[in-house]
């Protein structure tokens, strides 16, 4: 017997520019934490937000990210 589950998920910038390479950790660990617990919870997808400012180049008020994520079987 084989059971396969994909987890996919997408990040992107709220103001519509690219994901900076500095936050791309970040935003990994944010979603694996958050799958986690909605998966817990019965959820197959779900939304994701998030906002960071860790640089010196990041605004003060920080960058906001939003996606999505989805589990599919096989």
């Amino acid at each position: 017997m084989k059971h396969t589950i994909t987890i996919t998920y997408r990040w992107w910038r709220d103001d519509g520019k690219r994901i900076k390479p500095a936050h791309q950790e970040a935003l990994e660990e944010a979603a694996t934490s958050r799958i986690s617990e909605m998966m817990a919870q019965g959820f197959t997808s779900g939304e994701l937000t998030d906002n960071i400012h860790m640089t010196n180049r990041d605004p003060e008020d920080g960058t906001a990210y939003s996606g999505w994520w989805e589990v599919t079987e096989a």
